[in-house]
Formats: C-alpha cells, structure tokens, sequence
C-alpha cells in the first residue's frame, strides 16, 4: 500500500486475537480539531464534588481502577485534567473502527489508549492493562461498553480490579443539563456552563468484596456505581417494563 492509498482509507495492526483498526492521516486531524473543541467544552462546566471525592483528588494514591459507565465518559479526562494532571491514564478502548476514533480522541486528551474488548482482542487488552497499572497507569473501565446493554457490570472489570491488586474507585457525573444521544447507552452531553455533579465511591480492595469471586464482586459493584448514578429516564423506564 503506497503513502496515497494510506491516507485514504483506516491502516490496521495485526495481532493474535483481532485485527485492530486505527486512523489515516486526515482521520487524525480531525480528531485533533474535535479533541481542543471538546476542551474548551468540557473547560467551561461548573463541577461540584461533595465530601469523598477528596479522596481521589490525591496524588499520592496509588494507582487505582476507575470504573464508571459508557454514557459518562465524556468528562473523565477533564476531571483528571483539572485536578491531578500530574497522573497517568489509561482507558480500555474497542479495537473496531469505531473504537478507532475514541482512542485517537483519548490521545489528544493525553489518556493512553488500550484496544481490545470482549468482541475482540480481550486477553492481549488484558494483559497490557495489568502491565500499565503496575506501570503507575490509573486504569479506566467503561464495563457497559462498547456495545451494552446500559449499565451493565460485565465480570471481566471486577477480574482486572482484582488481578491488578489495586485500590477501585467507582465514578459518576451527574449532569444538571445535558443533550442525550440516541445511542444504546444514550450518552450525556453536558450543555455549556452547566453544573455536574461528581460522585465517587471509594472502594477499596476488590478481593475484599466477595473474596476474589469475580461474578459476585461484579454484582456488588453494580450495586454501588449505581447508587451514585442519578438517570430518570432510566428509572421512569424500568419502572413501566411489566413484573413476571
């Protein structure tokens, strides 16, 4: 494939489980002017946290497994941007096309990117997100995505978190005034200069929940990121879904 050829159409990197795609050159500039445009954004929001997230604006903690759900993503980077920019980040990014985009944008927001999904690519993901905790990363999970269904706490993050031996903080930004997507996760997007409420629950150990058992720390850690998940039209829908 000649340089030509290459600037117009996505170059993939071959690996053991799944092919992974990445970005040409024009696909890259446009992930640089949406990654500034997303800072001034993200920049102009008034964030509220309350007692405990004081415990994860600390840059002596260790590094630590971050979990919070797809549709909130967007204002994770400028968190950590605004509080200890001195940290670094990795995030578990789908190694599809789609994917390819989100970790192109992940890099201008100087969080490092690791491809790979239960679709795809999991156990080499896997494996370099262990690597990159015990490297000094904060490592973040989205454990609904990349494809759903909504809040759903798949098992593989409660395997890394107790894999890692790292402390877990579950996160969530509760938006005041946002624009929701009509995506399967139906993502926020905060209006400008609007208020978003910052929760987070600090939880410790991983092991320490359910005794290393990765499918039952996975349903207690549902449990808890959702008890710091404000979503009524989630809540107003699953209340009309009949019982039985």
């Amino acid at each position: 494939m000649n340089d030509e050829q290459t600037e117009k159409s996505p170059t993939t990197t071959a690996n053991s489980a799944k092919v992974t795609t990445e970005l040409a050159g024009l696909q890259r500039a446009a992930v640089v002017v949406l990654g500034l445009f997303v800072r001034v954004w993200t920049r102009s929001l008034r964030l509220h946290y309350d007692t405990t997230v004081k415990t994860l604006i600390n840059p002596d903690r260790k590094p630590t497994v971050v979990i919070l759900w797809h549709n909130r993503l967007l204002l994770a980077p400028e968190l950590f941007r605004r509080n200890f920019p001195e940290r670094k980040m990795a995030g578990l990014i789908s190694a599809s096309s789609d994917g390819a985009w989100l970790a192109g944008f992940f890099e201008q927001l100087s969080i490092k990117p690791i491809r790979g999904s239960r679709h795809g690519r999991s156990k080499q993901a896997f494996r370099e997100l262990l690597k990159a905790s015990r490297a000094g990363y904060d490592i973040g999970i989205t454990p609904d995505g990349s494809r759903g269904p909504m809040y759903d706490m798949k098992a593989g993050a409660a395997t890394l978190a107790v894999r890692a031996g790292v402390p877990v903080m579950l996160l969530s930004f509760n938006y005041k005034r946002a624009w929701r997507l009509k995506s399967w996760d139906r993502f926020y997007i905060p209006l400008p200069f609007s208020r978003v409420d910052v929760r987070v629950d600090d939880v410790g150990d991983a092991k320490a929940l359910a005794g290393g058992d990765s499918r039952a720390a996975a349903i207690i850690l549902k449990e808890r990121l959702m008890a710091i998940t404000e979503d009524d039209e989630y809540l107003a829908n699953k209340d009309d879904c009949p019982k039985g």
